[in-house]
């Protein structure tokens, strides 16, 4: 496989593991994960505001805001991985946990291998 496919392979692993996140967020604020009292809204907005910040670089593929989701998802990927520990190996948790390293990988792959292909940041 050449170096052009790889790259291109690692940008659609990124944005799916980046649209499974966005979406295991909105399931970890629904109700049964939340208590009685706490608004849905706010947390809603904490949880993804950071992630849709670079939606537009992202579908637009510049190769620095795939760094800087690099940057955001170890935020995501350090809490999913407390979580794990304190609910003792959650699904959910577990889920989030490895779709961070996933796209952190993917990411971090699809930057490399377009910088090699003579891409400028």
């Amino acid at each position: 496989m050449n170096l052009a496919k790889k790259s291109h392979a690692m940008m659609h692993i990124t944005h799916l593991c980046y649209l499974a996140i966005l979406v295991l967020m909105v399931i970890t604020t629904l109700p049964p994960f939340l208590s009685l009292t706490t608004s849905i809204a706010p947390v809603l907005g904490v949880k993804l505001l950071p992630l849709l910040i670079v939606l537009p670089g992202l579908l637009l593929n510049k190769l620095r805001t795939y760094i800087w989701l690099c940057f955001i998802i170890l935020f995501y990927f350090t809490q999913a991985v407390v979580e794990s520990f304190l609910s003792l190996g959650a699904n959910i948790d577990l889920a989030i946990t490895l779709l961070s390293v996933v796209l952190f990988l993917a990411a971090m792959l699809h930057v490399k291998w377009e910088r090699e292909l003579g891409r400028s940041l």
